[in-house]
């Protein structure tokens, strides 16, 4: 082989290595009605736990509900996090009580952790948010994103590490500030 093919094929090689090392992030859906102002007072919904088949990822629900309040946290000194999984109406009346202005209804539609480092399979999450005006339950914005991880990993990836860039999406939005993650 001579050089020259041998540098052609380690410049393939190197190129197809990078492509792995990215996570990819999809917009499923995403509407915005209406945005709000940053300072404004925000109560997040406790999300049920994601499933996929028979797994029940324990606190994946906890772990998303932590990442919106992470995300709203620099916008508004006003965020409360729900403690218990709570129906629509019962969230409702639980921000009317503590006089918020918005509501925040994650919802994982898909949760898939997969040892991608032997397997070659990513982990794939696909979160539905919704925001809503709680004095007279107006949906304003709704969005649902997907992700999934690199294929070239060493472990320790999971579906909680994408989380920040879709949630990053949705609050942006809602607060009309522009960021596009498409991948």
């Amino acid at each position: 082989m001579t050089i020259r093919k041998f540098a052609l094929l380690c410049t393939i090689s190197f190129a197809f290595a990078l492509a792995g090392c990215s996570s990819k992030y999809r917009t499923d859906n995403h509407q915005v009605i209406e945005t709000v102002a940053p300072g404004s007072s925000f109560y997040i919904m406790l999300p049920k736990d994601g499933i996929f088949g028979e797994i029940n990822y324990m606190n994946s629900g906890q772990m998303l509900s932590n990442e919106v309040y992470r995300q709203l946290l620099p916008y508004s000194e006003t965020v409360y996090r729900a403690e218990n999984v709570e129906d629509l109406d019962e969230a409702f009346e639980r921000a009317a009580e503590k006089k918020l202005d918005f509501l925040i209804d994650p919802e994982i539609l898909h949760w898939e952790d997969r040892a991608t480092e032997w397997s070659g399979r990513p982990d794939r999450i696909t979160i539905k948010y919704q925001a809503y005006q709680v004095d007279d339950k107006m949906l304003l914005v709704t969005s649902t994103l997907s992700a999934s991880s690199k294929w070239a990993t060493f472990g320790g990836d999971h579906p909680v590490d994408l989380l920040p860039v879709p949630t990053k999406q949705f609050v942006s939005s809602l607060l009309g500030k522009h960021l596009d993650i498409e991948q």
